[in-house]
């Protein structure tokens, strides 16, 4: 938050509004929220097959897991985010390995480390994403560089070239040449 708070103020000048601060920061929240319900989800549903464990081991342990439950309840009410926000900012070095450090601090932060593999995997450069999800280059090899711009587009849209009947620039050359038109 404190780089969002930085940038901002280079963006707006000193006085940043607080409302676009807040703004980021409830998004970040909203996001954390999607993430904690799909684990609670994928946990109900591994607890359900953890409990025939339980009964093979006798729920010796389960009343210390409902202990700790309750226990963890009483003392801590901010969620994993408030804790992450609230530490201080680590020294900005060279060296520094974001995905090192979220390796090592996921069982600090579970929710967070999810977060943060799915947004780090995002690719920095906009070329590879243009690349991607670009179907013309899958479209035009040298064999098919001399596409009419409507055979192209009619390649890009459907699927089967076999039904569309569209014209090359060859062929439109050649029917400007008998025509006469071309200079």
């Amino acid at each position: 938050m404190k780089l969002v708070e930085f940038y901002l103020a280079q963006i707006y000048g000193e006085e940043a509004p607080l409302n676009k601060i807040q703004e980021v920061r409830n998004h970040c929240f909203d996001l954390f929220q999607e993430y904690q319900s799909r684990a609670l989800t994928s946990h109900e549903s591994s607890q359900a097959s953890n409990e025939v464990v339980g009964i093979v081991d006798g729920k010796r342990l389960s009343s210390f897991d409902q202990f700790v439950v309750s226990s963890r309840a009483n003392v801590d009410t901010r969620s994993e985010l408030d804790v992450y926000l609230e530490e201080s900012l680590l020294p900005r070095t060279p060296s520094f390995d974001s995905l090192s450090w979220w390796k090592t601090n996921g069982l600090k932060f579970p929710t967070l480390q999810k977060m943060a593999r799915d947004l780090l995997a995002i690719p920095v450069s906009i070329v590879a994403s243009e690349s991607a999800f670009s179907t013309s280059g899958r479209l035009i090899s040298p064999h098919r560089s001399r596409l009419h711009p409507t055979t192209l587009e009619a390649l890009i849209l459907t699927s089967s070239v076999d039904k569309v009947s569209c014209p090359t620039l060859l062929e439109e050359e050649e029917e400007l040449d008998s025509t006469g038109l071309t200079s």
